[in-house]
């Protein structure tokens, strides 16, 4: 018996000739006719001085049919478009806001695609818009931030921002209801000393509102956490006539309060005062009051002592809570 040897096949030339199996495979199916529902990129151009008021959706979803290289192209470049051009004739004055519909027929008329590709079938029945006139406003930029000192440091005072606040371009109709813009969120963790942070502007609604790209700065004075007391500081009757019967007591209280430990030093019992307002005397159905601080933006009250007051036509006890 005669046993022969099988020929060596070199594993290069099978891979070779796989390869060219693929892409005969892919070069026939690429040439075939496919349908297949996309999202197609919309676009809405309006005259000069005029924009959106309410947001609508990016893409308009439809049924086309084409070759499968012209629908393959389409995931990489978008290369079918919708772009609906809105005339001023269709519009109405200025000062006023215009409500128009863009029919199915507008939509498909309006539709973009390379020779060869047809669309079919749009699957929504018409696009409503909301038109208005294009304005500008300058609002105050309000800064979100999720701040944890480390324990003994307390964030002393409010946070500052550079610049304090933009102007903003869009809808009259949408811009007359804004008077901030917030930034996203900044998480800081750990906080013991002053920083700046730089922080971008939130763009929520950024296909209505254009928001211009500033740099944005907020500024963290992190100090110790200190705290001092006050006693016998006055109460004042606010509002009182100059002869009445109503008498509040005790007449003096005790404040703790806390705040950054340069913030605390700089404090004077002349910057804390106490009162009540004397409309909530007459009118309090309990005889008892509770006292309202007024101390420095940066500095918390902690405690009062006594923490309310007795008021009343005739002289009573203060009661300590």
């Amino acid at each position: 018996m005669r046993i022969t040897k099988p020929l060596p096949v070199a594993p290069l030339s099978l891979f070779i000739c796989a390869l060219l199996a693929c892409s005969l495979w892919l070069y026939a199916s690429m040439r075939e006719e496919y349908t297949t529902v996309l999202d197609i990129p919309l676009e809405i151009r309006l005259p000069a001085g005029r924009t959106l008021e309410t947001e609508i959706a990016p893409t308009l979803r439809a049924q086309v049919q084409g070759a499968g290289w012209q629908l393959v192209n389409h995931f990489l470049s978008s290369s079918i478009r919708c772009i609906v051009y809105v005339p001023e004739k269709r519009l109405a004055r200025e000062e006023e806001q215009s409500n128009l519909t863009i029919s199915r027929q507008m939509l498909t008329q309006a539709i973009q695609a390379p020779i060869g590709i047809a669309v079919q079938r749009i699957m929504v029945d018409s696009l409503p818009l909301a038109v208005g006139s294009i304005t500008e406003k300058r609002v105050v930029v309000r800064p979100t931030l999720d701040v944890q000192t480390r324990e003994g440091f307390i964030v002393a005072q409010m946070p500052s921002v550079a610049p304090d606040s933009i102007v903003i371009r869009g809808s009259r109709t949408i811009l007359k209801r804004l008077t901030s813009w917030n930034t996203n969120t900044v998480h800081l963790r750990d906080m013991y000393e002053p920083i700046q942070v730089p922080i971008a502007l939130n763009d929520t609604l950024s296909g209505l509102v254009a928001v211009p790209q500033v740099p944005i700065t907020v500024s963290l004075v992190i100090q110790q956490m200190a705290e001092v007391g006050f006693d016998d500081v006055p109460i004042r009757l606010l509002g009182a006539p100059s002869r009445h019967s109503f008498v509040v007591l005790p007449q003096r209280i005790s404040v703790v309060l806390r705040g950054g430990v340069e913030s605390i030093a700089k404090l004077l019992p002349e910057n804390i005062s106490v009162a009540v307002d004397y409309d909530e005397v007459v009118q309090s159905t309990t005889g008892t009051l509770r006292p309202r601080v007024n101390a420095p933006s940066d500095i918390q009250v902690i405690r009062i002592s006594p923490q309310f007051l007795h008021c009343g036509k005739r002289i009573l006890a203060a009661r300590n809570n």
